[in-house]
């Protein structure tokens, strides 16, 4: 018997890695070309995607990103891109319906082809296509079904069309006419996280003597051996857990070799694939100039539309739209995700937070620091009420946390004196790391001409400053705040207990531009980006890092967490509130997250801080849809005072600033209306109901 492998499936919709559940709910998570590159880094066994697209096109969407789509915006374009950044076995399906599909795909850089439908309609698709490029090139893939009567059956066409036969069947039809593999998906683990139907799983390997690949359920590294020592399979593929934890596949790999699979070694660091991208710095150089010349000619971006673009959809229940900076779904009834998993936070019962709680508890226990020797996690905090509610919480639990802060140099006087009062009022150390003004100043700069964020610096500092500081000191656990994501546009579900990770911090936080970007730029070396360096992979694997969600095990609410830091540690907030927001006590750290870092997102994508609070406000029941409209129409469109200090502080004019953002605009919004001046769709003009 050959080797068992250990495999990744990668579902793709609209150029996008989506999660699953059911076969039903598919939410946006992140970007293929980086994740594969991510998985080409730990030397994984073997690759499947499935492009579940119903139509053939991919959106990667905005143009502040490192990584796009390119020219190409077709399934085999997109394929072409992921062979560039990728040298592991790589199956891959979705509208194969014909002998030229899959030649086209094999061209593309498939190794294997995978086949669904037009297995079962068409079957005699496999048996030429075994007969052209031989068996080893024919994966089927198998969706199973069980009815409340336990009675297995076989589905195709994305699980919606039944076959009549169950799994084995169709699995020794298939295996007569070619087939080199079956891919064996249970529809109803899908999502589920409760481990992998041995029974079905066993029902199609003693059928066949062609390899079977098991996937659907897995929630822990354990399900995946008894998927081969139990179901007998060739192979152990999942999705979902791949995105939600760090260094998942390496953990995983180990669990199957503890559990006695005799499987490759556990590989971090491919030779060939390093985890930091690497740039090609003559082409992104030319792209920035292009930028620059763009607004230097007040063209505003390079893809605006001639005409009106299409209405800019609202959800029917909050304020967000479809132009969301998070990547955001709605339901059949107009409703996002993001409220969808919000009603979920809102509508678990007690029992079901104290569960939670008592989870974190275990996970604190397990990595308490022994005899007091050192700090028993790590806490990323800001001076922010959220930041105070961290550290009131974990500390309530008897846990001893180190409090480390990125400092970014743009505090507000309020916002300051919260920082410095932290370690007094909660009785906390605190470590504060100061990275050069100098340094600040050039990638303010840096971030707005290259992404149209001056705070770049902050978001990928915070990402990686805590985590140094853990490695550094031995402390294998951090706790962070909420899942922004997850929050706000619904892109995890609560239930996948999800953790923080470096393809988040890349994806997210840098949005592709690792600190290794900036090198070379404004005369900055590496040494100066040194505070942005994240651990590597080999420290954070022999550490165990865990960095985990605070707002997975407890109600995470921001007008609550403000509460408890204003009454148990006196938390200020302004006398005043910002100019682009109602609220007074949020993003205290940094005056430009709710001034003109957050105009700039309005810009880019016609909403803005505003917006975010009174949906979250919206959501947990303290605000009407009518009063939000009302707010949003007040708040969301101001250009505020905070650009003044910001441009001293860079030495920009505002007509350069605002020339730069303009290229930023996203063409799905924006057009040009009368006398050429900037056009948008406002939910105000819209009868959605309150």
């Amino acid at each position: 018997m050959s080797m068992p492998r250990l495999i990744v499936c990668l579902l793709v919709k609209n150029g996008m890695i989506v999660r699953s559940e059911s076969f039903l709910r598919h939410q946006i998570i992140g970007n293929p070309i980086s994740t594969v590159a991510r998985l080409s880094n730990w030397n994984v066994d073997e690759l499947v995607i499935l492009d579940i697209s119903e139509q053939d096109y991919h959106d990667m969407r905005r143009d502040d990103l490192a990584i796009r789509q390119g020219g190409d915006d077709t399934t085999l374009g997109l394929l072409r891109r992921i062979a560039t950044v990728t040298c592991m076995p790589l199956s891959f399906g979705g509208r194969i319906g014909s002998i030229e599909d899959i030649r086209a795909r094999l061209e593309a850089g498939a190794d294997k082809c995978v086949i669904n439908t037009a297995a079962f309609e068409r079957p005699e698709l496999i048996r030429e296509a075994a007969e052209q490029f031989g068996s080893q090139c024919v994966v089927v893939s198998i969706d199973a079904r069980r009815h409340e009567d336990g009675r297995l059956e076989a589905f195709v066409d994305r699980g919606r069309k039944a076959t009549g036969l169950t799994p084995a069947e169709l699995a020794r039809k298939v295996e007569a006419l070619g087939a080199g593999e079956i891919f064996l998906n249970s529809i109803d683990r899908d999502g589920a996280a409760n481990g992998y139907d041995l029974e079905l799983v066993k029902s199609v390997t003693e059928a066949v003597r062609i390899p079977v690949i098991a996937c659907g359920g897995v929630g822990r590294y354990e399900d995946f051996a008894p998927g081969v020592t139990e179901g007998q399979a060739s192979a152990v593929a999942a999705a979902n857990i791949f995105h939600f934890f760090e260094l998942a596949y390496p953990y995983a790999k180990r669990a199957c070799i503890e559990a006695g699979l005799d499987m490759r070694k556990v590989a971090l660091n491919s030779r060939w694939f390093p985890r930091e991208p690497v740039y090609d710095v003559e082409a992104e150089t030319a792209r920035i100039n292009d930028r620059l010349e763009r607004a230097k000619a007040n063209l505003g971006p390079r893809s605006i539309l001639s005409n009106r673009p299409p209405k800019v959809r609202y959800c029917r229940s909050c304020l967000y739209p479809s132009s969301s900076a998070t990547y955001m779904e709605f339901d059949e009834h107009g409703v996002c995700m993001g409220c969808r998993q919000s009603n979920t936070k809102f509508e678990y019962p007690p029992e079901e937070w104290e569960r939670r709680r008592q989870l974190l508890i275990d996970i604190l226990e397990k990595h308490r620091c022994p005899y007091g020797s050192r700090h028993d996690c790590v806490i990323g905090v800001s001076g922010g009420k959220d930041s105070y509610f961290q550290a009131h919480y974990i500390k309530s639990l008897g846990f001893n946390p180190l409090l480390v802060t990125y400092f970014g140099n743009n505090y507000t006087e309020v916002g300051l004196r919260n920082l410095y009062r932290m370690k007094d009022v909660l009785g906390l150390d605190h470590v504060v790391v100061y990275p050069s003004v100098q340094t600040l100043k050039k990638l303010n700069r840096l971030g707005l001409i290259v992404m149209g964020d001056m705070n770049w610096h902050a978001h990928i500092g915070i990402g990686t400053t805590p985590m140094r500081e853990a490695v550094l000191r031995g402390i294998p656990l951090v706790i962070w705040g909420e899942h922004g994501e997850m929050d706000l546009s619904g892109q995890f579900s609560m239930n996948d207990m999800l953790e923080r990770t470096y393809r988040y911090r890349l994806e997210r936080d840098a949005r592709g531009y690792e600190w290794n970007y900036m090198v070379g730029r404004e005369g900055l070396t590496a040494q100066d980006m040194s505070l942005w360096t994240y651990p590597s992979d080999q420290q954070i694997y022999d550490l165990g890092l865990k960095i985990l969600f605070l707002s997975n095990y407890t109600l995470w609410e921001g007008n609550d967490n403000l509460k408890v830091s204003q009454e148990l540690y006196g938390f200020e907030v302004p006398d005043i509130s910002f100019e682009r927001t109602y609220r007074k006590g949020s993003n205290l750290d940094d005056m430009h997250e709710n001034g003109m870092h957050d105009y700039l997102k309005y810009i880019k994508f016609g909403y803005g801080r505003c917006t975010d609070h009174a949906t979250k406000d919206i959501r947990a029941g303290k605000m009407t849809r009518a009063r939000g409209v009302e707010l949003v129409r007040q708040y969301d469109h101001v250009k505020s005072s905070d650009l003044k200090r910001w441009l001293e502080y860079v030495g920009m004019s505002e007509a350069e600033f605002d020339a730069i953002a303009d290229t930023f605009r996203d063409p799905r919004v924006w057009w040009r209306g009368e006398n050429g001046a900037w056009a948008k769709d406002n939910i105000w003009d819209e009868d959605f109901g309150s």
